[in-house]
C-alpha cells in the first residue's frame, strides 16, 4: 500500500490528518528575505505505520510547474541547487523532521516550496 501526501508550503499551510493518521506540518507564509542571507524552510512528519517513510521539497518557480528539489532516501539527494536537507527520524521513525535551508538565498531562488509525504506498507 503506498500512501502520497503532498503539501503547499509558504503561501498556505495545510494540515491533512485523514483517516490514514499521516500529517506534514510546514514553514508556511511568504517570506521576504534580502539576497544572500539564509533562509530556512521546515517540515515535520507522523506516519501511522512503521513501514519506508520518504520526505520531498519540491520547489514551484513562478509559471512553472512543481520539481522534485530534495529527497531523504540518500545523503546526494538532500543536496541541490545550492539548498541543502537535514532528515531527523525521532526513535521510533514514524515522526520526523525534513528541514531545508540555503545559506544564501539568490533571487532566482524566488518560488513556492513543497513538502512532501510518502508512507510504504
Amino acid at each position: 500500500m503506498l500512501f502520497y501526501h503532498f503539501f503547499p508550503a509558504m503561501y498556505v499551510f495545510l494540515s491533512n490528518r485523514g483517516s490514514t493518521g499521516q500529517s506534514v506540518k510546514q514553514t508556511t507564509g511568504i517570506m521576504t528575505v534580502t539576497e544572500g542571507q539564509l533562509v530556512s524552510l521546515h517540515c515535520s512528519y507522523e506516519a501511522q505505520f512503521k513501514g519506508t517513510h520518504y520526505q520531498f521539497w519540491y520547489i514551484q518557480p513562478p509559471g512553472q510547474p512543481p520539481k522534485l528539489l530534495l529527497a531523504s532516501y540518500s545523503k546526494q539527494a538532500q543536496q541541490a541547487q545550492g539548498f541543502q536537507a537535514t532528515h531527523i527520524p525521532h526513535e521510533n521513525k514514524e515522526k520526523g523532521t525534513f528541514n531545508m535551508q540555503k545559506p544564501a538565498i539568490q533571487l532566482k531562488d524566488s518560488a513556492v516550496y513543497f513538502c512532501a509525504f510518502q508512507e510504504t506498507q
